[in-house]
Formats: C-alpha cells, structure tokens, sequence
C-alpha cells in the first residue's frame, strides 16, 4: 500500500510538472497525500480482486493499471447508512437517457444555474428545463434567503420543476425543495451539525461537488442523488481553486462513479458543441450559466443544449 501511495503522489508532481492540456487531467496534476491514499486503496483493492494463491501465477496482488472501475474506487462514509452501497442514503436518480426500467426519478439533461426569483420564474416556463438550480449569491441575512427560496420553491412546484438548492440545506427543507447542492466544504460543515441525517428524513435529493479523487471519495460516500465534476474548462463564472479538468477527466470520473449515479458536469460549458463532447465524455447532464442566460434566444438556446446531451 505505502507503494501505490508512493507512485500516485510521484504522478501527481509529474503531471503537475507539465504545462498543456494534453500531458495530464486536471485531478492528476492535484494529487496530494489525501488522493494517492485514495488512488493507492483502489489499485491494492483492483490488485488482490485479480490475485491468485501464491505459487499458482502472480500471486495475490497483482499490479494493475491506473485504477478505473467503481469496483475497486473507496468511499469515505460520512452517514451510518452509506457504509452499504446498496441502500443509497438520499433520492436515487438515474441520467436523462439511462435505458433503465426502473422506478428512478431522472435527471435533466441540463441543470441551468442561477442566481434570482426572475430567472427562476423565467425558465421554469422554459420547454426542456426539468431541473434548475438556485445559487444565491451576496446575500447573508438568513430571513432574506428563505423569503427567496420559498418565492423560487413554489415558482417551481406550480411549473413542475424540481428545484435544487445551493448550500442553504436549511432553507431549502423547510420550502418544501426537491434537492439540495452541497460543495465539499459545505458538505462537511452540514454533516458536523447532523444536517445529512436531516435532509435524508426528510426526503430531499442530493448533489455533490467534486474536484478531485479524495472528493470523489467522500461523495461516494454519501451516496449522493448526483456527482458533479468541475470545472471541466476555464470558466469565469466562479472562482475555483483547481485547474480545468479536462474531458480525460469526464472520462475517469464516468469509470469511478456506479453507472447508475448521474454525472454532472459544470465549468465552461458554453454552448451545444461543448455539451455534445462532455457528453461523448460521459456525462448524463451539464449544468450551464451563460449557455443559457447569456443566450440571445433561450428557448433555443435550451433546445440546442437537450438536443446535444441527447
């Protein structure tokens, strides 16, 4: 184990090492101590699936590749409920074109973003648009934030759109919200104070943001509704501490994550031919800022970008 640990930190200042796109993705060029232990856990845990008795062949860990199956990635649980894989902790949801018979809620092909009551009530009319994201931004005084939450909430629920709120986990159960969407710092604030458990009891859907394979980890540990990635390109939209992910990454995100947890990928994604690549990628939806409010025609604009994750 101390040996894989060794060879992905070793990949990590490699990559980190290199300056274009093309020599490394963007969660291999920020491989600390925390990912290589993740990345070493797989590869051990890939190595003795494939071993054999000792004497019979290669033994019982067998050097294997760079770890790309759900199978083999660790999870870090943060919910007593999420130790078992199969009982996912929040709403199950599958991707917008998953050829599943199940009972699953899906997922949009897009999840728009914004940051307003009027956009809520602009797009919530919007054909195409099932799921929209509410990321309230400038705005500390707690009453202010529910008063928003509830106005876009029941905007929402008389359109039929399920309505994800960013952060204010709190706000967003007591509007009655479908989901909310925890970034990895929220995350571990809201379970330190049980608002996992919370948001579980009381039904609400879960999206969670990841940047690199330690996030990764503690995500799957959740066992969240979705998993996002991002950012996959330069974007101006947020200010992000990791560098452009890259499509590679799209790709080995889609590898680590179960087939049936959806695949969100945010960050520069500014138009049809983008989202139609991320989602060669990959990726089950896209979420989009500028693709859409920036849009000289949004319902066409919208069409262009459902057409593209099709």
């Amino acid at each position: 184990l101390s040996s894989a640990i060794a060879s992905a930190l070793a990949i990590g200042h490699q990559q980190r090492a290199m300056i274009s796109e093309e020599a490394g993705t963007g969660a291999a060029r920020a491989i600390q101590l925390i990912d290589a232990c993740c990345l070493a856990k797989a590869y051990v845990t890939a190595g003795i699936g494939k071993g054999v008795q000792l004497g019979k062949g290669c033994g019982p860990v067998v050097q294997t590749q760079f770890p790309s199956s759900h199978r083999h990635f660790p999870s870090i649980a943060l919910l007593p409920r999420a130790k078992s894989s199969e009982t996912p902790a929040f709403v199950p949801m599958l991707g917008a074109t998953s050829l599943s018979e199940g009972e699953e809620l899906k997922l949009g092909k897009i999840l728009p973003i914004v940051d307003s009551v009027e956009w809520v009530e602009w797009l919530s009319s919007v054909e195409g648009i099932t799921d929209l994201q509410l990321r309230i931004k400038n705005e500390k005084d707690p009453k202010t934030i529910s008063s928003i939450i509830n106005k876009a909430q029941a905007t929402c629920k008389s359109a039929g759109i399920r309505l994800w709120i960013n952060d204010h986990w709190e706000a967003a159960i007591s509007a009655g919200c479908f989901g909310v969407h925890l970034g990895q710092e929220d995350l571990a604030a809201c379970a330190d104070v049980g608002g996992l458990e919370k948001m579980q009891k009381s039904g609400l859907a879960l999206g969670i943001s990841t940047h690199s394979y330690a996030e990764l980890s503690a995500a799957l540990g959740v066992n969240p509704s979705y998993i996002s990635l991002g950012p996959v390109f330069g974007t101006s939209s947020k200010s992000v501490a990791f560098d452009p992910q890259g499509l590679a990454t799209v790709f080995k995100w889609r590898d680590l994550i179960k087939p049936d947890v959806p695949l969100v990928a945010i960050g520069g994604i500014g138009d049809a031919k983008t989202a139609k690549k991320v989602k060669k990628a990959g990726a089950d939806c896209v979420a989009v800022i500028g693709a859409v409010t920036n849009a000289n025609d949004i319902n066409a604009a919208v069409e262009e970008l459902v057409e593209a994750m099709s």
